[in-house]
């Protein structure tokens, strides 16, 4: 069945939405939400940029983009990836540094205060319906 309705605007619209929201709170930081997300995600642990990118949903030049500002303030390192896990001559694998853990613990209470009032403007039985909506799209729509 076609639909006359694009999907991609109004998603589009809401992820803008949700994005002032998460870049309000995180302006006290001097961080946007992709980048809060970016030095969280590495924060978990080292990170091959391949893997990064997949992880984020990003294309590797605009990860490289995103990654540059981060480097540039020393909250992450780059470390020449290992022989077996390198891909091509632009693999290599990201860490936080002590000031970009410590850039991500500051953060932290700000973002949660934005995940909050995400939650409380949708009501948590929409906020729940939209993380699952969209985990499941996004795993249906993952190339086979």
């Amino acid at each position: 069945m076609s639909k006359d309705l694009c999907t991609c605007s109004p998603l589009r619209r809401l992820t803008r939405r949700i994005t002032v929201i998460y870049d309000h709170h995180l302006l006290a930081d001097e961080l946007t939400i992709t980048q809060y997300s970016l030095i969280s995600r590495i924060g978990r642990g080292p990170v091959a940029n391949p893997d990064l990118a997949v992880v984020m949903g990003m294309d590797r030049s605009t990860l490289s983009r995103a990654l540059k500002p981060l480097i540039a303030a020393g909250w992450v390192a780059t470390l020449d990836a290992p022989a077996e896990a390198k891909l091509d001559k632009r693999s290599f694998v990201l860490q936080l540094t002590a000031s970009g853990r410590a850039k991500l613990e500051a953060a932290r209470p700000n973002w949660q205060r934005a995940q909050d009032e995400i939650d409380r403007l949708l009501g948590s039985e929409l906020s729940d319906r939209l993380d699952q909506a969209v985990s499941d799209s996004y795993e249906r729509l993952q190339p086979d």
